[in-house]
């Protein structure tokens, strides 16, 4: 049987919500300075990418400055028109063959053979590591190459890696 509620007996030294919230801002458990260790954080997160940043600036060579992003988007600008050639002239003089998918793509419509086949070997290598979207638009370009080139070394090499791909 429960013996009945006894308010006197229930009256025990409860601590306040006060007291209790007091007692954990004390604990060792609990962060006093969040505030500046959030900040701490969010600096070091930024400080950690302006030096992988630079760290492959470095490693890039020429090819991580200012004046090859702009020769490159010279190429992408320029695509389609007069200045296409002249751009992509340029760039491949000072930088030689672009390592990036897009820029490699749009220099499959550049007039020098050389140049040509070399793209589409560099497509090649790195074919494989691309979405399957990005490799069925390097197969259709491919194909229509080997439909309209002129030159029977970038129709064969085409035809052989359409096939393939």
């Amino acid at each position: 049987m429960v013996p009945p509620f006894d308010s006197d007996s229930d009256e025990r030294e409860k601590p306040s919500w006060r007291d209790i919230d007091r007692k954990r801002d004390r604990s060792s458990h609990v962060s006093r300075d969040e505030h500046s260790r959030s900040e701490k954080s969010l600096r070091s997160t930024w400080a950690k990418e302006q030096y992988l940043k630079k760290v492959d600036k470095l490693f890039q060579g020429g090819k991580g400055s200012k004046e090859h992003k702009a020769a490159r988007n010279a190429i992408h600008n320029n695509y389609g028109t007069s200045k296409f050639a002249s751009s992509v002239k340029k760039y491949l003089k000072k930088y030689g063959i672009p390592d990036d998918w897009g820029t490699l793509m749009l220099l499959l419509d550049y007039k020098d053979d050389e140049v040509v086949v070399q793209v589409i070997e560099a497509l090649k290598e790195i074919a494989p590591e691309r979405s399957p979207v990005e490799r069925q638009g390097f197969r259709d370009k491919l194909e229509i190459l080997a439909i309209t080139a002129s030159s029977s070394p970038i129709i064969s090499l085409a035809e052989k890696l359409s096939r393939e791909l």
